[in-house]
């Protein structure tokens, strides 16, 4: 056994002999700068480029065969500019000698400095690396693989240990123009430094470049590191990762395992407090004007993140921006087919401050619509949105905001749920507390025909209308306790197939209201006091107070029809009838109003001779434009023909219990209040 290993250990040292005699001959025999002028001869017989060597090609012997090469360079393409197409300006490797023999390859520092590539492509396409492409493919077709080789024994030869010294490349660039396209690109001043990798020990790592586009933008990212790669194992990491980029400070960590077969990483990221107006000044982004020019001050994000080759997640999800605050999840699934599942919620968010500033200039936004009317309205062709992505979409998202402030109005308690499905999005529940009241909607799309067919449904109680209305225009046209309620559908999206093909039924009720505006009792009086001779009264407030108003509506195919009007104030008694074409722009609508008092009680004089008198006010021609009054004449022929004693009362308990679904009890009087409580009951049922 000792003779064994005593010849091993001589066949071994032989070797090392051998290999050592053979370097120190190669080293002071050859002189690889010899052979400089038959490279480069060569290089040109084959591309038809210049090899230049500005310097010597060096090598370094034991402990460690190296080599060094000076500066070179490769020319560029005839007709392509500048006249080299790469070059370097030093690079250096080095292995130890030694360790080869146990089969551990202890690689030096890799270094490279002032490498330069210009890439390029012409008018016509054409680019300086085309010839390269071509001479480089071999005339004959090489073996698929080649044999793995056997150590004694059967067993492949494999690489005990790999270590690097390190990496380091200094003042690289690399630039890009493409006339054909008018796109100019650089990256510049990369710097590179990767400490010593041995085994699955960690290593630091630290990048910076420049990048510069045509237009004008420049960049200049760092990052930095400490990263394991275990290749034995088959992971790697990345801890205290900081990239600083944009004026934006991105930190985290990575881990990847199961490289070999199934990877699956896990991370978590976050990016400091940063600007988001000074990202898009950076990036030469043009900020949008908001109302409120603080906006887009500061930002923020934190998410964990996990995955695999099949799947993705975001967990733990934090982003502020200015003073919103938002959190959730999400997560993918088969990205083959999709499934996607997301919850997010907010805190507080002004919707109006990122919205642009209004017009300094009165009724500017009004007249430029005017003026500028849409391509349907001046003939063109209107076009139904594409939603063929729907349908391969397997989409649940759920969304709540505490409160939210949009169009001057401030909506509370909202909870969205959004499910998209085989081409099919279903909103529901929607449910948002607003004025006091709460408000409900389903909605559901249909994708998959060729216009898509849709329908909501919507429900309203104890609304508020009057604030609303002020936050909203500016003005309380209407006041009172509102329930509505409404089921919808229609076919297509575009704004006239919602309007031909919109059809349902509506309902609503106000109590304990007002409209603001307009003294219908003041206007009736006026126009009897015309149709006699006499002067009109004084100025009065422009109000009229109404115990109720009712009614619904039937809409077929865009055209909707309200024959049960019925407003009830102590004074006043109004009915109305008609009719609203969508599709056409057209109404013809006509409301009664009778006289069940003695026109007192809002600061008029009283006129008891219009007691019972049925009075038309219509509203006709364009819903945009209407044209609304009273008509006179009408008036006039009822005072002769003695009909306004007829009243209302059928019409009344016809609503109740259509509508309402309590008609009135015997022995209450006409005009007294309703119960809320009853009220809402009975239009909901």
């Amino acid at each position: 056994m000792s003779k064994a290993l005593k010849w091993i250990s001589g066949t071994i040292l032989g070797v090392v002999v051998l290999l050592v005699a053979a370097a120190v001959v190669l080293v002071a025999v050859v002189d690889p700068n010899d052979y400089k002028d038959d490279m480069a001869r060569l290089v040109r017989e084959q591309t038809g480029r210049e090899l230049v060597f500005e310097g010597d090609i060096g090598f370094t012997f034991f402990p460690w065969l190296g080599l060094e090469l000076g500066p070179v360079a490769l020319g560029n393409a005839p007709g392509f500019a500048p006249d080299q197409m790469v070059s370097i300006a030093r690079a250096g490797v080095s292995i130890r000698i030694l360790p080869l023999l146990s089969g551990n390859i202890e690689v030096g520092e890799v270094s490279l400095e002032g490498f330069a590539l210009n890439l390029s492509r012409d008018e016509k396409g054409r680019s300086n690396w085309d010839d390269l492409a071509k001479g480089g493919a071999s005339e004959k077709a090489e073996p698929a693989s080649e044999p793995v080789q056997e150590a004694e024994g059967g067993k492949p030869m494999s690489i005990s240990s790999l270590s690097v010294g390190g990496v380091r490349i200094a003042n690289a660039s690399v630039t890009w123009d493409d006339r054909q396209a008018g796109q100019k690109a650089a990256l510049t001043d990369l710097n590179l430094k990767i400490g010593e990798m041995a085994g699955a020990k960690p290593f630091t790592f630290t990048l910076s470049f420049g990048l510069a586009a045509g237009d004008g933008l420049t960049v200049r990212p760092e990052l930095s590191g400490i990263a394991t790669l275990d290749l034995e194992g088959g992971s790697a990491s990345v801890r205290d990762m900081l990239l600083s980029v944009l004026g934006m400070k991105i930190s985290g960590t990575m881990s990847v395992q199961g490289l070999k077969d199934s990877p699956a990483y896990v991370g978590e990221l976050s990016i400091a407090e940063f600007s988001p107006r000074n990202v898009m000044e950076n990036l030469k982004i043009e900020a949008p004007k908001t109302s409120d020019p603080a906006v887009l001050g500061k930002a923020s994000l934190s998410l964990k993140l996990s995955g695999t080759t099949n799947s993705a997640s975001l967990e733990n999800l934090n982003i502020v921006l200015d003073d919103t605050r938002m959190d959730g999840n999400a997560s993918v699934r088969n990205f083959a087919r999709p499934i996607v599942t997301a919850t997010m919620n907010v805190d507080d968010m002004d919707v109006d401050r990122y919205l642009p500033p209004s017009s300094g200039e009165k009724g500017a936004t009004g007249s430029q619509k005017s003026e500028s009317p849409s391509a349907e309205s001046a003939g063109g062709a209107q076009q139904e949105p594409d939603l063929s992505a729907l349908r391969d979409q397997n989409v649940t998202a759920k969304l709540t905001i505490g409160k939210l402030k949009v169009a001057n109005l401030r909506i509370t308690d909202i909870l969205a749920e959004l499910r998209i499905k085989d081409g099919v999005l279903r909103l529901d529940p929607f449910s948002a507390h607003l004025y006091d009241g709460l408000a409900k909607l389903d909605f559901t799309l249909n994708a998959n025909p060729a216009r898509a067919d849709w329908r909501a449904g919507t429900d309203l109680a104890n609304f508020q209308a009057g604030p609303f209305l002020k936050d909203l225009v500016g003005k309380d046209h209407v006041l009172g306790t509102v329930v509505a309620k409404a089921d919808v559908r229609g076919l297509g999206l575009t704004p006239d197939s919602v309007k031909r093909n919109l059809n349902g039924t509506a309902s609503f009720a106000f109590t304990d209201g007002a409209i603001n505006g307009v003294n219908v009792a003041k206007m009736l009086r006026d126009a009897f006091a015309r149709i006699k001779g006499q002067p009109v009264s004084g100025d009065e407030p422009e109000r009229t107070d109404f115990a109720e108003l009712l009614g619904s509506a039937k809409i077929t195919n865009g055209h909707v029809t309200n024959n049960d009007l019925l407003m009830k104030s102590p004074l006043l008694r109004v009915t109305g009838k008609g009719w609203a074409d969508l599709p056409k722009d057209a109404v013809d609508y006509l409301a009664t109003v009778t006289v069940v008092g003695t026109l007192k009680g809002q600061e008029g004089e009283s006129i008891e001779e219009l007691s019972g008198l049925p009075l038309p006010i219509y509203v006709k021609g364009s819903l945009a434009n209407p044209s609304i009054g009273l008509d006179a004449k009408a008036m006039a022929e009822a005072l002769f023909k003695d009909t306004f004693r007829k009243g209302t009362k059928d019409l009344e308990e016809n609503l109740r219990k259509n509508i309402l679904g309590t008609p009135e009890k015997s022995g209450e009087k006409s005009g007294g209040k309703i119960d809320p409580g009853k009220l809402i009951k009975g239009l909901f049922n």
